[in-house]
């Protein structure tokens, strides 16, 4: 195989460990030495190969025409181009390209390599899906992309692991590519939207809708609630994969709101979703529970199973409004009002990553309005901090009792609250 790598894809080549991170700017070469290394390591050893594109649509457009240009024609037994794309060797290795838009595709009984491309716009679970098909065979894997703002592929960059080695290459990188030219671009964009594409550095999302949340105030290194705590949920439906059902619970002191727990899931029945409810909040007493309204029939589901549903008001933008009151730095109290279980990291990377974009509207106009995309979780926050706030004050006073309801769970309970003016216990 007679394939011109530059300096750098050289370099990644001879690396010997097991798992490379790399992060590097447009144009540096990425699937190019992605699609060399798969098919360097099928011809020299027989095993079972993938390359794993954010979605299919790209694995096709993008990586396999590079496959049936740099893959010798004499060492190829057989290629499928649907319903699948495969390629098998004449030495026994077998190629597949996979999306990960398509979760259930990405199973299968071993592996001896892999490389996840763009891996910042893939999901985060799609690693815990794959990595044990690594292990019987001791497979190796290459986790490759352009930065996407602070998610799970800055976090991989940072492990301290010894089988790792984190790579930084920059479009300057690729001595093919004319310095002036990338110049121009610089010239062209934002220093912040250059430095990310072009210079692979993480920045903070162009457009984010909550620029000052920040991992180091807002997170928190802790999972419980303190006992006796006044606890709400919040949830937004989704049932299709990309667009999860995302649950969250919510602490409410004095002080503020700590959301301390939560989960998101896919193609789940309303009733799968009451058992993971339910098995978070095992023990704790829910004072209520702010669902999307635009699901009146799951709504009336979760009615059904006892659980306490408020009145959910959708205001988009002053429901943003008000999260990102909640999250600005009290420079009095040291402290924002509202933070975040460390363990909730889907949750975190959405928060970073919810961005506005721009539509058209029917006089022709452009306005700003939120991505619909990995919007699961600053929804369903938006939801309670929102309406909470909303509740007319009798609805927040202090809860003395319950009465009614299941003796065993305490699903059904109705609160007794104290007479007299209401205590509001976030202001």
């Amino acid at each position: 195989m007679n394939v011109k790598l530059h300096p750098r894809q050289s370099d990644l080549m001879r690396d010997n460990h097991r798992y490379k991170v790399i992060r590097c700017g447009r144009r540096f070469g990425k699937t190019w030495f992605a699609v060399t290394k798969i098919i360097y390591e099928a011809m020299k050893s027989q095993g079972d190969y993938w390359f794993v594109a954010p979605t299919y649509r790209q694995a096709k457009d993008i990586a396999w025409q590079l496959f049936r240009k740099i893959l010798p024609e004499k060492a190829i037994k057989r290629i499928v181009e649907s319903p699948v794309l495969e390629i098998d060797l004449l030495n026994g290795s077998h190629i597949a390209l996979k999306g990960a838009d398509n979760p259930d595709s990405l199973r299968g009984v071993g592996l001896d390599g892999i490389v996840l491309d763009e891996y910042a716009f893939q999901k985060p679970y799609v690693w815990s899906i794959v990595s044990p098909m690594l292990q019987d065979r001791k497979g190796w894997a290459i986790f490759i992309s352009t930065p996407d703002g602070y998610n799970h592929f800055k976090d991989l960059c940072d492990i301290d692991d010894p089988d790792y080695k984190t790579f930084h290459f920059t479009s300057y990188d690729n001595p093919y590519l004319d310095p002036a030219e990338l110049d121009k671009e610089k010239g062209r964009m934002s220093l912040e939207m250059f430095s990310q594409e072009y210079m692979a550095e993480f920045m903070k999302r162009a457009g984010a809708i909550y620029p000052m949340f920040s991992r180091d105030i807002h997170i928190v290194d802790r999972r419980q609630p303190k006992e006796g705590s006044t606890i709400y949920g919040s949830i937004d439906f989704g049932f299709a994969i990309g667009h999860e059902t995302a649950v969250l619970w919510h602490e409410v002191t004095s002080e503020g709101v700590y959301t301390f727990d939560g989960f998101d899931v896919s193609q789940k029945t309303i009733k799968e979703i009451d058992e993971l409810m339910k098995g978070q909040t095992k023990g704790l007493t829910i004072r209520g529970i702010f669902p999307d309204p635009a699901r009146p029939d799951l709504i009336e589901e979760l009615k059904r199973l006892n659980w306490p549903i408020r009145e959910t008001n959708k205001d988009v933008e002053l429901g943003i409004a008000k999260v990102a009151e909640y999250m600005q730095f009290d420079p009095i109290n040291k402290k924002p009002k509202w933070t975040i279980s460390k363990h909730l990291a889907n949750a975190i990377d959405q928060i970073e990553q919810y961005v506005w974009t721009e539509v058209r509207s029917e006089d022709g106009k452009f306005k700003q309005t939120p991505k619909k995309e990995n919007d699961n979780y600053p929804d369903s926050l938006r939801y309670f901090i929102f309406n909470y706030l909303n509740q007319p004050a009798q609805k927040r006073q202090p809860i003395v009792g319950f009465t009614g309801g299941d003796p065993i769970t305490g699903f059904g309970r109705r609160p007794i609250r104290k007479k007299g003016r209401g205590i509001d216990f976030l202001e």
